[in-house]
C-alpha cells in the first residue's frame, strides 16, 4: 500500500479556481487508476473488480474504470446511460438496488445487461416476467443476502436490520421458487455485501470470511452451486479529511487460505465491489471564503461560497461526517480543522443546517481567500442537497498528467412537460 499523496497541489489547485471559477471540483484520474492498481494486487488473483457508480457517476471517471479493468456495478438508469458510453460490455455489468421498477428493468434488458442482483421474491417475479419478452437472451441473476451473523462493519448494510436482500431464513422457506424460473432465467450466486467503510484489515477479513460461510450454508440448504460469489467490498478511505490509508497488502494472502476450505463454492467466480476506494482520493472540492464575522460567545463564521448544496449533504441524515480538514491554497499553509474551538466553517445557504465545519483552527484568513476539503471524489457532489435553494452546480474539471482533459457541469432546475390528456 503506498502512503497518501495529495490528488493536487495547491498551485494546481489555485490555477484552476483562476481557470474556471469557484466552487470547484478537481478530479485525479491518476489517483483514481493507482486506487484500482492497489485493490487488484491487495486481492485474491483472477476477482473480478465491479465499480460503484453510485460513489461518483461523472462520465470520464466511469471510462477510466472501465479502461482499467473494472466492470461497472449500477443501480439506475442514469448510471446505466453512463456505463453504455464507454466501451465496456454491458453483458457484464451488475443491476443492483432493492427497488428496481418495471420500467428500469426492461430498459435495462434492452440496452444489454444481463446480470442482476435480485433483493426479494417480488423483486425476482418481476424480473422473470420481463424476461419472458426477450426469450433469446440469457438473463442471470445473483442472490442478495442479508446474512444472520452480524459482524458490526462500518455502515451495515448487511448482518442486521436493512432493506437490503434476501433474509437466509426467508429464501430457505421459498427455495422451490428457484426451480420455477423461466428457461432464459437462471440464478448462478450470491451477493453478500456486509457494509461500507469497514475500518480494519482485520474487520475487512472477517466481513469477507463470514460472507463465504453464509454461500457455502446457503448453498448445502439450497442444493445449489454458485459459480459467483459476490462478496462486496467496504474498502475504507478517508472521508474530507487526510490520513494514511490502512494497509491490506495482506489480504489476499489471508483470503486465498480462507478459499482453500471451501466446498460448495470453490470454483465460482470472486467478485468484489468498489466505489469508495476507487474514486474518493481523486477528488477536490476547492471553495471560496465570502465573509468572516463575529458571533456570539467568541465564535465565528467563515462563509463559504460552498456548502452542503455541493458536500456533505448526507450528513443531516447522520450518515456521513461532516468535513473537518481544509487547506488554505494561497500559501500552502496547512490548516487542521480540529475540537475545542471556535470557528465555524459554514455555506452560503439560507439555513442554519449548512455548516461544514464546526470548532475548527483556522488562522490568517482573508475574504477571497481559498480552501479545499480532499478525498471527496466520493459522495460528494452527487451525494448532496444540490437541488436546496437553487444555486448553480459546481464546475467540475477531470485531470490527467497534470492536463485538464474534461470539464462538466451537472445541470439543475426544473423542466415543465406536458399534462398527460391535456
Amino acid at each position: 500500500m503506498n502512503p497518501y499523496k495529495p490528488a493536487f497541489t495547491n498551485a494546481q489547485l489555485q490555477d484552476f479556481a483562476m481557470e474556471y471559477g469557484t466552487p470547484i471540483y478537481a478530479y485525479n484520474l491518476n489517483s483514481l487508476e493507482d486506487r484500482i492498481a492497489e485493490l487488484r494486487r491487495a486481492l485474491p488473483s483472477g476477482a473480478q473488480i465491479y465499480h460503484s457508480l453510485k460513489s461518483n457517476p461523472l462520465p470520464a471517471l466511469i471510462e477510466a474504470s472501465v479502461n482499467a479493468g473494472c466492470r461497472p456495478e449500477i443501480c439506475s438508469i442514469g448510471e446505466l446511460n453512463v456505463a453504455l458510453d464507454t466501451d465496456a460490455n454491458p453483458a457484464l455489468f451488475l443491476y443492483s438496488g432493492p427497488g428496481k421498477s418495471e420500467a428500469e428493468i426492461q430498459y435495462a434488458i434492452a440496452n444489454g445487461v444481463r446480470q442482476f442482483s435480485i433483493e426479494s421474491w417480488v423483486d425476482l417475479a418481476r424480473l422473470c416476467s420481463i424476461a419472458q419478452r426477450y426469450p433469446d437472451f440469457r438473463i442471470r441473476c445473483l442472490l442478495r443476502v442479508n446474512p444472520k451473523v452480524h459482524i458490526n462493519p462500518g455502515l451495515a448494510m448487511s448482518g442486521s436490520i436493512t432493506q437490503f436482500g434476501f433474509e437466509e431464513e426467508h429464501l430457505i422457506a421459498g427455495k422451490e421458487k428457484l426451480i420455477e424460473l423461466p428457461n432464459n432465467v437462471s440464478v448462478t450466486g450470491f451477493h453478500i455485501y456486509y457494509g461500507t467503510q469497514i475500518p480494519t484489515e482485520d474487520a475487512l477479513v472477517a466481513s469477507f470470511t463470514e460472507g463465504i460461510a453464509c454461500a457455502e450454508r446457503l448453498c448445502e440448504l439450497l442444493s445449489f452451486k454458485a459459480s459467483v460469489l459476490d462478496l462486496g467490498g467496504g474498502f475504507p478511505w478517508a472521508y474530507a479529511k487526510e490520513e494514511e490509508p490502512i494497509n491490506f497488502d495482506a489480504i489476499g494472502a489471508r483470503l486465498e487460505s480462507i478459499l482453500a476450505a471451501r466446498n460448495r463454492t470453490r470454483d465460482a467466480e470472486l467478485w468484489f465491489e468498489s466505489g469508495r476506494y476507487i474514486t474518493a482520493s481523486c477528488g477536490v472540492l476547492v471553495t471560496k471564503v465570502l465573509d468572516i464575522k463575529p458571533a456570539k460567545d467568541d465564535h465565528s463564521f467563515i462563509v463559504m461560497d460552498s456548502g452542503i448544496n455541493h458536500l456533505g449533504g448526507m450528513s443531516g441524515l447522520g450518515r456521513v461526517v461532516r468535513p473537518y480538514m481544509a487547506v488554505k491554497c494561497s500559501d500552502n499553509q496547512l490548516d487542521t480543522f480540529v475540537d475545542k474551538t471556535k470557528r465555524i466553517i459554514v455555506g452560503p445557504l439560507c439555513s442554519p443546517l449548512d455548516r461544514l465545519a464546526t470548532n475548527s483552527v483556522i488562522d490568517n484568513v482573508d475574504i477571497g481567500d481559498l480552501l479545499h476539503i480532499p478525498n471527496v471524489g466520493a459522495y460528494g457532489l452527487t451525494a448532496s442537497l444540490i437541488g436546496f435553494l437553487s444555486h448553480p452546480a459546481p464546475s467540475e474539471i477531470v485531470v490527467r498528467d497534470n492536463h485538464v482533459k474534461a470539464v462538466y457541469r451537472l445541470n439543475t432546475g426544473h423542466i415543465k412537460t406536458n399534462i398527460s390528456g391535456a
